[in-house]
């Protein structure tokens, strides 16, 4: 589709933009990406992306105004091409997450992030700050907050953004908005929303627990759990769920005249695994965000902006709402960033060097100077020598090739091996040719990975996170009754008696006692066979001294934290206890099968993997694989003794994180 002056006045009236001079662009047949039908705004979507990313390094490496040729972006403003670099997200990352002197503490935190997105308003922190100094949670009123909003909304000092509509929320009983929103602020801390979002495993998890409150539709979760996942809160991939805005299913609309049956997620997931594909095809370089690609969230803002950007380049293109004028007109912004990300992405230092990024597309340089080769780039230029690539992403059997390839390339590297324990040191190239053979293996590990949707350089990130997770030490213990009044927290010493005793049929039971009363119920084996099941109390007793975790241990201490109804039934109500039940028949059947882990130090990661999935809703989930896996082969330590002496004395203690049986 080829848009002229001419078109843009009998589309959409001559009066709506006088001045513009749109040139077409070099005219491309859309591609053939079955189930779906892509429209000309299809390649306009990624073109679009590119020249705005394009504007934002250029405005980053000092150039001046104008940034670009193209007279939309020169006209009307558009968000960046990553949601990360807006000047409000920027803000929310640099100035109210990661500040040396704000705390760091998870509620702390989450407080700021809610805060601030209520609002999503940089001048209303600032107004907040001039009158309270460092926003802190502890300091937190709601009739003091409301006094200072009150006061600036009669001034006439807007204190809402226009990014997003924010609902009224009447039904939290006020009759001003604000006041509606400061009270749904204190109701999501009283009800320790914090603790439960750094617990949830998965942005799916967040989103729900957001999505639970009042005002919050599914868009505002899904943007609110991807600001808190800014911080080190939580650790969602940003590739495992997206929501859809109105804006963005406007230019889904525009972009296909067909989705074949997926739905909006689906579609823009489609988008972000085909990012490389489509800059190649059309020849456009798009610099990336120094090695990180388009997330999710910001192929959602991207249809939301091409959805603007088509009313001007493509007016004959109508979507959902009808709408033909961009509303906000471009003008520069007076004050400059200083960029900064999450320093979990790691790339702040290619920020502060001003390194160049690498590119999608055809650009001529492979791999600058400043920056040092990473997996992301790695992966994109091997995909360009690529000499099988799939006709499309759903065609599996592409990936047929590179697997044969790691096989042979794996047969080919013990080869060269062999030869050099063969040649008694005399085969001095062999460093040289066994390095060539792990290069050829990376080549086709990264093909793979290409064919099938995946990212290398996440791959690798989170291998190293799972292994950071099994490997690594202890530290310090969980305290997840920290700030609970003392009849709410776990003892951080205790002992508890063990003995066995026998019915009338010689059928022996187990019996507890803590400071000498009856803990529990006498318990049996409940199976045909003794094998000392009565005993398993001792994994319940493990995991509250390893993890300072055990519904089961708070209930029969009858420390549950009932000064907290949502902790109450949630961490320590009846389906907590049924999983940690679970988990110790789990853990009982495994031992059974592993001669009760004598002489070993580690259980099996399917185990771990289970147990982790078990768990993945609750405060636990923060414990990593590494402490799972002490606290069971503790366990199995103590109840083989126990087991062996029918009973004993059992020493937890919590602060160092230690179960022992006592001698004698």
């Amino acid at each position: 589709m080829k848009v002229s002056k001419k078109s843009l006045s009998t589309q959409t009236g001559a009066s709506l933009f006088p001045d513009l001079e749109v040139s077409p662009a070099v005219e491309i047949p859309p591609p053939r990406i079955a189930p779906l039908r892509p429209t000309q705004v299809y390649d306009t979507y990624w073109r679009f992306a590119a020249e705005r990313q394009q504007v934002f390094f250029r405005r980053f490496r000092g150039e001046a105004h104008p940034w670009t040729t193209d007279p939309i972006l020169q006209a009307f403003k558009f968000t960046n091409a990553y949601r990360a670099s807006d000047r409000v997200s920027q803000y929310l990352i640099r100035h109210v997450i990661y500040r040396d002197d704000l705390p760091t503490d998870t509620a702390d935190v989450v407080f700021r992030v809610l805060l601030f997105k209520l609002f999503n308003r940089i001048e209303t922190w600032e107004l907040l700050e001039a009158a309270f100094g460092a926003i802190t949670y502890s300091d937190f009123s709601f009739r003091r907050y409301d006094r200072v909003l009150t006061r600036a909304i009669d001034q006439g000092i807007k204190i809402y953004s226009a990014a997003y509509i924010m609902p009224s929320g009447g039904s939290l009983g006020h009759s001003r908005k604000h006041r509606n929103h400061l009270a749904l602020l204190e109701r999501m801390m009283n009800n320790d929303l914090p603790s439960q979002l750094a617990a949830s495993r998965t942005m799916q998890r967040a989103f729900d627990l957001l999505l639970a409150y009042p005002t919050i539709g599914e868009f505002l979760a899904y943007q609110y759990a991807t600001d808190i996942n800014y911080s080190n809160v939580t650790t969602f991939a940003e590739t495992e769920f997206v929501v859809p805005g109105p804006g963005a299913k406007d230019g889904i609309r525009k972009c296909f005249a067909d989705t074949g049956g997926l739905n909006d997620a689906e579609v823009i997931r489609f988008m972000a695994d085909r990012q490389e594909v489509e800059f190649m095809r059309l020849g456009v370089s798009f610099p990336t965000l120094w090695g990180r690609r388009l997330q999710l969230i910001d192929c959602q803002n991207l249809f939301c902006e091409v959805d603007k950007y088509a009313r001007v380049h493509h007016p004959d293109v109508i979507g959902r709402t009808g709408r033909t004028q961009i509303k906000q007109k471009f003008r520069p912004h007076r004050d400059s960033i200083e960029y900064w990300y999450p320093p979990k992405w790691n790339i702040n230092k290619f920020v502060l060097t001003h390194a160049n990024p690498p590119s999608f597309g055809p650009s001529p340089t492979v791999v600058t100077e400043n920056l040092s080769m990473d997996l992301h780039t790695y992966q994109e230029l091997a995909a360009r020598t690529d000499r099988s690539p799939a006709n499309d992403r759903n065609d599996l059997k592409a990936v047929i090739v590179p697997l044969l390839g790691l096989a042979s390339e794996a047969g080919e590297l013990l080869a060269e091996y062999k030869k050099f324990l063969r040649s008694d040191g005399s085969y001095i190239s062999f460093q040289e040719r066994f390095a060539e053979e792990l290069g050829d293996l990376l080549w086709y590990l990264a093909n793979t990975a290409s064919k099938l949707g995946l990212d290398l350089e996440t791959i690798a990130s989170k291998n190293l996170e799972k292994c950071e997770q099994r490997w690594s030490e202890l530290g310090s213990g969980q305290a997840f009754d920290d700030g609970y009044p003392d009849g709410e927290r776990l003892p951080r010493r205790l002992q508890i008696d063990i003995n066995t005793v026998h019915d009338a049929n010689g059928n022996p039971r187990m019996l507890a006692y803590y400071k000498g009363a009856p803990l529990g119920n006498p318990l049996t084996d409940n199976a045909y066979e003794r094998d000392g099941y009565r005993f398993h109390d001792v994994f319940h007793l493990t995991f509250a001294a390893v993890l300072g975790w055990s519904p089961i241990t708070r209930a029969l201490l009858e420390v549950k934290r009932k000064s907290n109804s949502v902790v109450d039934e949630v961490q320590d109500g009846g389906r907590a206890k049924a999983i940690e039940e679970g988990i110790a028949a789990l853990v009982f059947a495994y031992g059974k099968g592993n001669n009760w882990l004598e002489g070993t130090a580690s259980v099996s990661s399917e185990l771990l993997r289970t147990i982790k999935s078990m768990t993945s809703h609750l405060e636990v989930s923060r414990c990593r694989t590494a402490e799972w896996e002490h606290a069971i082969v503790r366990s199995f330590a103590v109840w083989r003794e126990v087991k062996r002496r029918g009973g004993g004395t059992i020493c937890l203690d919590l602060d160092r994180r230690t179960i022992e049986i006592k001698d004698g």
